[in-house]
């Protein structure tokens, strides 16, 4: 397993934002329930794209955030003051929390299960920083079940390419494995959260650029795991930019927002 497919340059650090803001409605707040008050920890935080959200969409929780990227807490300080939005940062490992036992009562994870070696590893850590009880809301995409219709030779190439290059740098399938990740690691009444989305019409405008960013953004890796052909794999990437002018045509994939108890 290699490191952070999408690497950690600036351009990056812009497009988590605004990846947390596409995704604010209708996957982050969409059945979210958190109380004033509430001790959420966020386990792989990044640039705080996601911590801000939560604390624009619910104040009064009490929001922490740990990474292993010191650049990524740099950036997610200035962005979080810029949001308005207060959260203690520490660097430290997934599997290595620095909390005692019990310390909260929510962990959210949010496309970061995919790129860690022992997915449940971390979730047993997580649950040992939380309070009997306590919940945790997981995010994960299965990159398999990408599909654009109608598709086109480079198209395909491009979403195979993905779903290989997840899997050479941590889990293409992170989304279907989750609930069985997080059951292993002992959480109870796990909700699998499976969300199939399918898009069209002016919707499809804004995913299929969403998703060529995305896509975009793990270029270099490709290339660079895979050995691919960069001009196909753009050519790709237009073809899935131009989707929306064909008629009829729409892109989808599922996500899992699943949630367990302590």
């Amino acid at each position: 397993m290699t490191g952070y497919v999408h690497g950690y340059a600036t351009p990056e650090q812009e497009r988590l934002i605004t990846q947390a803001e596409h995704w604010r409605h209708r996957l982050i707040r969409d059945g979210t329930e958190l109380e004033p008050g509430t001790r959420l920890l966020e386990v792989g935080c990044g640039v705080g794209a996601v911590l801000a959200v939560l604390g624009q969409e619910y104040p009064g929780l009490q929001l922490f955030g740990v990474d292993i990227e010191r650049k990524q807490l740099d950036f997610a300080r200035v962005h979080l003051a810029s949001a308005g939005v207060e959260a203690i940062l520490v660097e430290a490992d997934a599997l290595t929390l620095p909390f005692d036992d019990g310390s909260f009562d929510h962990v959210w994870m949010m496309w970061f299960l995919e790129h860690v070696p022992d997915p449940p590893a971390v979730l047993r850590e997580a649950r040992r920083v939380l309070v009997p009880g306590g919940a945790i809301t997981a995010i994960e995409v299965d990159y398999s079940t990408c599909y654009a219709s109608p598709s086109t030779p480079a198209l395909d190439a491009l979403l195979h390419a993905m779903v290989q290059g997840m899997a050479a740098a941590g889990w293409s399938d992170a989304g279907t494995r989750l609930p069985g990740w997080l059951r292993e690691a002992g959480f109870r009444d796990v909700d699998e959260g499976e969300r199939p989305y399918s898009f069209e019409g002016d919707d499809l405008v804004h995913q299929s650029g969403y998703a060529a960013e995305v896509m975009e953004s793990a270029l270099p890796a490709l290339v660079q795991l895979l050995g691919g052909d960069e001009q196909e794999l753009r050519a790709g990437l237009a073809d899935l930019r131009d989707l929306p002018s064909v008629p009829d045509a729409r892109l989808g994939w599922v996500v899992h927002k699943s949630m367990g108890n302590s």
